[in-house]
């Protein structure tokens, strides 16, 4: 690699080091404020109960773990604060359809309020010899490890050369838009385009999907960038299709995909009838159309230990005894788990009757 700018490796870790959180264990947090950022996106700024500053890398997750109506949930949420503001975190929340956890802390988290925080987890990070030239790719909500990448990188005031392409779907969608905004004006080496699919009034930027011609008409430079990619998959398959489409390969390629079907997989694939037998409990359960095995065992009152329920922890693993299921795994099962016959019960559905060891 011909870098003609190098990054000091102190710029990717936290750089204060007296009272840390010292580790991913459970700690209670303060709610210290509520900002609405967009018609539907909330952040969430809280700060440690037991006066501690958080150590993280830009890119990492945190987990809450939230009792909501007698029921304990936990759901993981990527930290948007930088780890060069060490007394804050944030947290940048779109409220989901139905969604029980986005739904909860919309209408009930408060300044003032306290909540058990697991973490940092995750290896969505800055490499530590990061190129001297980036391209962020952030879809929707995808945008929040990224955030607090460009932020920590911005507090640092590097000579950076940074191109981010924020794809949305209208621009009432676009979170933190004034922010970036204010950082492209005042750093000419970063680079910010805001992509909406339904386009937009004037001023907001091109209209479309992102695709591989898109690419290239916008970072020329493609295949001297080491890219940094976040968004739900459907987004994420767009740009490995559009990758390969103009046949380039970027200098480096990191990805972090928020949960979402897995590839190739369609909702109404599981529509076909399913069944889930839990060998050990003598249960059976037929399941809904795109139920996962996890939702069929509480529905049974058989207990699986779960953690993130985003297919990235590992820590849902069961052994499938026969069977074939569709799994969205994002890293939490290595390929000697899979080929041991383990599964994540969380992004699990079954295809037809599966047994399982439980």
């Amino acid at each position: 690699m011909n870098a003609h700018t190098s990054f000091p490796a102190s710029i990717f870790v936290a750089p204060l080091r007296q009272r840390q959180w010292a580790d991913a264990s459970p700690q209670v947090m303060l709610c210290r404020r509520v900002i609405d950022e967009t018609h539907n996106v909330k952040t969430f700024v809280f700060s440690a109960a037991s006066d501690r500053m958080f150590c993280f890398n830009a890119g990492q997750y945190v987990l809450l773990r939230l009792s909501i109506d007698g029921l304990e949930v936990t759901r993981p949420y990527s930290v948007a604060s930088p780890p060069t503001r060490p007394l804050d975190l944030q947290i940048t929340v779109k409220r989901t359809p139905g969604g029980l956890v986005s739904n909860w802390l919309h209408d009930n988290l408060r300044s003032g309020d306290e909540i058990r925080i697991e973490g940092p987890l995750g290896s969505f990070k800055l490499d530590g010899f990061a190129s001297a030239k980036l391209l962020f790719l952030a879809g929707g909500s995808g945008i929040t490890p990224l955030m607090s990448m460009v932020r920590m990188l911005t507090d640092r005031a590097f000579d950076l050369d940074l191109r981010l392409i924020y794809s949305v779907r209208s621009p009432r969608d676009i979170i933190f838009r004034s922010e970036l905004d204010a950082l492209a004006a005042r750093f000419p080496n970063l680079g910010v385009t805001f992509l909406c699919s339904k386009g937009g009034p004037s001023g907001t930027g091109p209209s479309g999907r992102i695709d591989g011609s898109m690419l290239l008409r916008l970072v020329p430079d493609l295949a001297k960038r080491a890219v940094y990619t976040c968004g739900p998959e459907p987004y994420m398959t767009a740009l490995r299709d559009g990758f390969d489409e103009v046949g380039v390969k970027p200098l480096a390629y990191y990805e972090e995909s928020f949960g979402g079907y897995p590839s190739g997989v369609a909702p109404d694939d599981f529509a076909i009838s399913s069944f889930v037998h839990f060998a050990k409990s003598g249960l059976e359960h037929r399941c809904a159309p795109g139920e996962t095995l996890l939702d069929a065992a509480r529905k049974c009152g058989v207990y699986v230990p779960t953690a993130c329920q985003q297919g990235v922890c590992g820590t849902c693993r069961i052994a499938k005894l026969s069977g074939e299921v569709a799994m969205c795994d994002l890293g939490g099962l290595t390929s000697e788990e899979k080929s041991a016959g383990y599964i994540l019960a969380c992004c699990s559905r079954a295809q037809g009757t599966v047994s399982v060891d439980l």
